[in-house]
């Protein structure tokens, strides 16, 4: 993209894919939480105290967390379209296929793991110490008592993410029409 000083400017692809992806399911999180009777926030602090956070900045933490990997996913998103030939998002509905692909391979290889490895066990433990009247201890037994929910939900908030990630892909790679080259 040309600015009409005539300077170039680099749009980052990946960057703006990751984080437009990120910021349209974060009211979905926060929702979900509400929903579910935790705090504002409550499910981005179960994720900064799954890796020992502080209970006061857990929220910021999480958040923090979910924003660095929603980029990190995104710059290797489109790196890969752009280095496959066959995955190259020429297209708005290849672009949105391969993303809808990409969040699927996600939820499969980093969150699952991380869910049931890390999350799980952290909610464990914080029902074994927590005080049986606190905040914590109550969102916590509910997440637990959602497990299958989770199981499900964080599979459709993955395909949310991938489809809305390629879409945004296409769009900040366009050289020409957006709809397919």
């Amino acid at each position: 993209m040309e600015s009409s000083t005539g300077i170039t400017i680099k749009r980052p692809p990946g960057i703006i894919a990751g984080l437009t992806a990120a910021w349209a399911i974060f009211g979905l999180f926060l929702a979900l939480g509400h929903e579910i009777g935790g705090e504002p926030g409550a499910l981005f602090q179960m994720v900064g105290l799954a890796f020992g956070i502080d209970t006061s900045y857990a929220v910021y933490a999480g958040f923090l967390l979910y924003m660095i990997t929603a980029i990190i996913i995104g710059i290797i998103y489109t790196a890969i379209t752009k280095k496959i030939k066959v995955l190259y998002i020429n297209s708005v509905l290849k672009a949105v296929g391969t993303g809808i692909l990409a969040g699927i391979i996600v939820w499969g290889v980093l969150f699952l793991p991380l869910n049931y490895l890390i999350m799980e066990p952290t909610l464990q433990k914080l029902l074994m110490e927590s005080d049986p009247s606190s905040s914590q201890y109550a969102m916590a037994k509910k997440l637990v008592e959602l497990t299958d929910t989770i199981f499900w939900g964080s599979l459709s908030l993955h395909i949310v993410f991938g489809g809305v990630m390629g879409f945004c892909a296409r769009l900040a790679i366009a050289e020409g029409s957006v709809i397919h080259d």
